[in-house]
């Protein structure tokens, strides 16, 4: 990503999940407000309204699945199905007593959006590279209550404890959600196990961090290619931190958190739909939700 352009991943997947929106295979699993809000963010931006026009389009929805198959298979509804995971997990947490949501690496993913109204006690705090939330904020302004934070940092230049430190309406007295979805791949190990330190640190045991994991290009659990490889590496967004599922647990042990909960688009396909997908179902990024110990 350009340190002066939003995401380009960012606008992707909000077009896939307004492309999922209209697939009659995943009816009913994007809900109206999130449709909404999705829109919302893309109209206020060039770029996004470009988005919008393939959404629209007839003729692009009859291509992009064709497109979509040959660079990662079933990723739209992926999506969707990785988004519904973070939101039992965020909604779980608020049921039990959480009070803070923190997003890091947000992009335009819009659950504390949809979310933070009806939880006018609980704190969501939204955190992203400057020029992706500046787009964000842009299109949000105005419509938000006091409880909903963006905050714009380059957790690449500027470490979670110090970014959050500083912020007033961070209380790492509050049991506290982490959400972290689409990012950590670009990571190196070293990084990742920084944050789940940090995570840590920041607001004790019993905090809880949701996020994805992907496979390695390698695995029988992956069904991409090497048109994915050219299509991260024209983004400049290379994979730098990959796992195979069954080692996740072993993984947040050895940092002192234990697995809550594993699924991969299948999965959640089994658990959130009444019929399996005619289409295919991506393989190669999992979700995972832990509490620390």
């Amino acid at each position: 990503m350009k340190a002066d352009t939003a995401s380009s991943t960012a606008f992707t997947v909000l077009q896939g999940v307004l492309m999922t929106a209209r697939d009659p295979a995943y009816a009913g699993q994007v809900a109206p407000a999130t449709e909404q809000a999705c829109r919302q963010i893309l109209q206020a931006s060039p770029e996004g309204r470009r988005r919008l026009k393939t959404v629209d389009s007839g003729l692009a929805r009859r291509i992009m699945p064709l497109a979509e198959r040959l660079i990662m298979p079933g990723i739209a509804g992926h999506y969707v199905m990785r988004k519904r995971f973070m939101e039992e997990a965020a909604l779980a947490a608020l049921a039990d007593g959480y009070t803070q949501v923190v997003c890091l690496g947000a992009g335009f993913d819009v659950l504390a959006l949809t979310l933070h109204r009806a939880w006018p006690d609980a704190t969501f705090i939204e955190i992203d590279h400057p020029a992706t939330s500046a787009v964000k904020q842009a299109a949000i302004a105005g419509t938000t209550a006091d409880n909903l934070h963006l905050l714009a940092v380059d957790l690449a230049e500027r470490s979670l404890p110090a970014a959050l430190g500083g912020f007033p309406a961070f209380d790492p007295g509050r049991r506290t959600l982490f959400l972290c979805e689409g990012v950590l791949m670009y990571l190196d190990v070293s990084a990742v196990v920084a944050l789940f330190a940090a995570i840590r640190d920041l607001t004790g045991p019993g905090s809880r961090f949701g996020f994805t994991a992907v496979t390695p290009m390698t695995s029988p659990d992956n069904n991409t290619g090497p048109l994915l490889r050219a299509y991260l590496a024209i983004k400049r967004e290379p994979l730098a931190w990959t796992l195979e599922r069954p080692q996740i647990a072993g993984f947040v042990a050895a940092r002192d958190y234990r697995l809550l909960d594993s699924a991969n688009t299948a999965d959640l396909v089994a658990r959130y739909m009444s019929r399996p997908v005619a289409g295919p179902i991506h393989k190669g990024e999992f979700m995972a939700l832990t509490e620390a110990c």
